[in-house]
């Protein structure tokens, strides 16, 4: 009984994290200073953005996951956008973390954390999916090894892949 009340809770905190997003355009830099805008990217195909900092160990394992993610899924128009939400003294780390790491992702700089507060994002690692139609179709907060998995799926069934 305690395990099925447990299980109630967890739906209820997943559908309440994506039924209260609300798809919010952004233009931010990139950390090379490119221009980053969301719509442009939702044009080729749905989007997923994973918020997260350097100074998180889950939020590193999420963003090498998301790297083999991304090479294997971007050709089918998938767009993973890395959204870096280290503060002024940390984020002078994110350049060469990303480097070193050979993300070839867009990864953003989001030391205001203003987009993090638009996608209504409280702690990290904090990702969501968004479709073609500009709605947000999954949250989740957190990561654990394994997850990869389960944000594969969410990939394929956006790009409706078999």
């Amino acid at each position: 009984m305690k395990y099925l009340f447990l299980i109630a809770v967890f739906v209820f905190i997943q559908t309440t994290l994506t039924s209260a997003q609300i798809y919010s355009d952004f233009s931010a830099d990139d950390i090379n200073g490119n221009e980053v805008v969301l719509s442009s990217y939702l044009e080729k195909g749905p989007v997923m953005l994973g918020f997260w900092s350097s100074r998180c160990t889950a939020c590193r394992e999420l963003q090498r996951n998301m790297k083999i993610l991304y090479e294997k899924y971007k050709s089918y128009g998938f767009t993973y956008i890395g959204v870096n939400v280290d503060d002024q003294k940390t984020v002078s780390k994110v350049k060469s973390y990303v480097y070193a790491n050979g993300f070839t992702f867009p990864v953003i700089l989001d030391t205001d954390e203003k987009i993090f507060e638009s996608y209504s994002g409280s702690a990290i690692p904090y990702y969501l999916f968004i479709n073609e139609d500009k709605e947000v179709t999954n949250s989740t907060l957190g990561y654990t090894n394994g997850d990869e998995k389960m944000i594969e799926e969410e990939i394929t069934l956006l790009l409706e892949l078999k």
